[in-house]
């Protein structure tokens, strides 16, 4: 009866192939570049930040005093004759909280609203892991969790598509650089919810901008046009140095030999209908030409339920109104303005395919975890740099002789003397000297002293700010330390990180949900997903896209099951079991993480299947009156 009166052949959320009223790609362009720019200062600190977790922390240009000209600190040094030194503690905390991350692994859930369709959300959990598997995704967010760490912001683009390194068609997630990516910097809000503008610059070979937008030989032709400028001549920079990140531009390429495309995603709008079906209880938007058609299905309703008995004013109708829809189109576009490739979202999600993450935003200003604690850093490799130059200018074992009192005994021979095993010198003391006063060494120890207790203070202090103190990293507590105190380190330490670890957990999440709609979606075929491990049986491992498009499915992070703790009390359990004869070897193999586990099961397998054709050999090599008389005997038997 519900969907009696509703004409299936008009779909919510028909959108046409190009909107009216669409922005001009130049001025798409010029607002991208402004977006860019915009964000030069986020750029500006993430280099920097990067350069002190990872790179030789002295590239912060001074100017020289001597000479007036502005240089790196590393070289202003080295031209005093001296060595810059640098004892970097910010890689190890970066490094613990990246260990911090990989411990605690996740799988994703999903859960069908419908409790009677849980099997639903099974088949849907088992397609995300599969597709996380794929794209290698404890790797990738390991990597953006260091880009978050040192930007304040992280990036990821979800797409279906060929994958020309895995060879597959597939959803595939792609690590978006963030020195290339750029977006509206007048949000404020840390969800990015007033998100309106999102892009990235990419710089590729000449035949890979021809395998991506060429659909015909004239596509071709007009991108070789476009990018007729281009140099054929490979040219090789300095390794991965990640160079091009230091000096790149928006509207040139990194090198002459590659081609800069420029992917925009906008929010655009258009005059249409908002569409609200009351039948049905969905709702989307309708371009000016559809009323027709609305009315005409409005006017079948009315009719239909006027043949069965039922009130006009009681009919569920399609009602419309005036509206301004916002919604995505994007644009793969040359520095020229040339657009490779347009057109509104194709996902049924109807946004942009990145997932972008912020934190921390406070006010539309974004901040970054490294920057916190670099001035502690560029302390400590003052300090040791100073105490170096301090050394090297102190006396170290000076040796004062009054050369007087060894009479016959060259320099050299005094020398030698002092510091040899069991020497004897033979000094003849004048009347009222004392031995002090003829032999007396001195050292550099005292001139020192002050600084290595200033760099003793900067090593704590870094630590405190970062929250990763000593007892996060491992590191034996101090002699009289009680390891409830010790304990207290550990756990008040892991409250200092929460907010970070949290925060990506929400990146991840939102990522994965948009997993899940592109799977959703593009996975239209039916096809078996076999995971390592059994936490879903054999049935959620066939994917039924006729099941699985249509349902309303939320998904969540738990904790995964692969830990080694989590391992460890499972086989625990497991052998239990199997000692109390409540399982077989079997079953203890094919839940347990032993070691040579599925080996062992699969020789089981091969000697049981090996056993059963013997059985049927030998059954077939009966003769068929044996068989007959066995088989009215086994009535008897029972």
């Amino acid at each position: 009866m519900k969907s009696k009166f509703f004409n299936r052949n008009l779909k919510a959320g028909r959108t046409e192939k190009k909107a009216a009223g669409l922005t001009n790609a130049l001025d798409v362009l010029m607002e991208a570049n402004y977006a860019w720019l915009s964000l030069e200062d986020v750029r500006k600190k993430a280099r920097r930040s990067v350069m002190y977790s990872h790179e030789d922390q002295w590239g912060d240009l001074i100017k020289d005093p001597n000479d007036g000209k502005t240089k790196t600190e590393s070289r202003y040094i080295m031209d005093q004759g001296k060595q810059p030194l640098k004892n970097n503690m910010i890689k190890p905390i970066i490094k613990n909280i990246d260990g911090q991350f990989r411990s605690s692994t996740t799988k994703p859930v999903c859960v069908v609203r419908d409790q009677r369709e849980s099997k639903l959300g099974e088949m849907m959990s088992v397609a995300i892991e599969y597709i996380h598997e794929t794209n290698e995704m404890q790797e990738l967010d390991a990597s953006s969790l260091n880009s978050l760490m040192n930007t304040g912001f992280t990036c990821q683009r979800v797409e279906y598509g060929f994958n020309p390194a895995k060879q597959d068609m597939n959803v595939w997630v792609y690590g978006s650089n963030p020195f290339r990516v750029f977006f509206n910097s007048n949000m404020e809000d840390p969800r990015a919810w007033d998100l309106n503008l999102i892009g990235e610059i990419f710089d590729i070979p000449l035949k890979d901008v021809y395998a991506q937008f060429s659909k015909s030989s004239s596509d071709k032709e007009k991108i070789a046009s476009i990018y007729g400028h281009r140099l054929d001549a490979f040219y090789a920079q300095r390794g991965m140095q990640g160079d091009q990140n230091k000096n790149m531009t928006f509207f040139n390429p990194s090198r002459l030999d590659l081609c800069r495309v420029i992917l925009v995603w906008k929010k655009e709008t258009r005059e249409c209908y908002f569409c609200q079906d009351e039948l049905e209880g969905k709702w989307w938007y309708s371009p000016f030409s559809d009323k027709g058609t609305i009315d005409a299905i409005n006017a079948q309703r009315i009719y239909d339920a006027k043949l069965n008995g039922v009130e006009e004013e009681d009919v569920l109708l399609i009602k419309y109104e005036y509206s301004v829809e916002q919604y995505w189109y994007y644009r793969y576009m040359s520095p020229a303005g040339d657009v490779l490739q347009e057109g509104r979202s194709p996902y049924w999600h109807k946004e942009h395919n990145y997932v972008l993450h912020i934190y921390p935003m406070l006010h539309g200003k974004i901040y970054n975890f490294i920057e916190d604690f670099i001035d502690q850093q560029r302390s400590i490799n003052r300090t040791m740099t100073l105490i170096d130059f301090i050394r090297g200018a102190a006396a170290k074992g000076l040796l004062v002789v009054d050369e007087d009192a060894f009479e016959g005994m060259s320099r050299e021979k005094i020398v030698d003397e002092y510091v040899r095993f069991n020497g004897v010198l033979f000094a003849k003391m004048k009347p009222g000297v004392n031995l002090d006063n003829v032999i007396k060494q001195y050292n550099g120890q005292a001139s020192v002293a002050g600084d290595y207790e200033l760099l003793n203070i900067q090593l704590r202090l870094i630590n405190e700010i970062s929250g990763v103190n000593s007892a996060m990293q491992g590191k034996a507590p101090t002699a009289g330390t009680p390891s409830a105190l010790y304990a207290q380190q550990v756990q008040n330490s892991a409250l200092n990180l929460r907010g970070l670890l949290d925060s990506f957990k929400s990146f991840r999440l939102k990522r994965t949900s948009k997993v899940m709609k592109t799977a959703q979606q593009y996975y239209t075929s039916a096809r078996y997903i076999d995971l390592a491990g059994t936490d879903y049986d054999k049935e959620s491992k066939w994917y039924d896209p006729e099941k699985v498009q249509d349902a309303d499915i939320d998904v969540s992070l738990s904790e995964g099951t692969n830990t080694p703790a989590y391992q460890m009390l499972m086989n625990d359990m497991l052998m239990e079991l199997f000692k109390a004869n409540a399982i077989d070897v079997k079953k203890l193999l094919e839940n347990s993480s032993l070691p040579f586990a599925s080996r062992i099961l699969e020789s089981i397998k091969r000697d049981e299947e090996a056993m059963k054709e013997q059985g049927l050999q030998g059954m077939q090599g009966i003769p068929p009156e044996l068989m007959q008389q066995a088989n009215q005997a086994a009535p008897m038997i029972r």
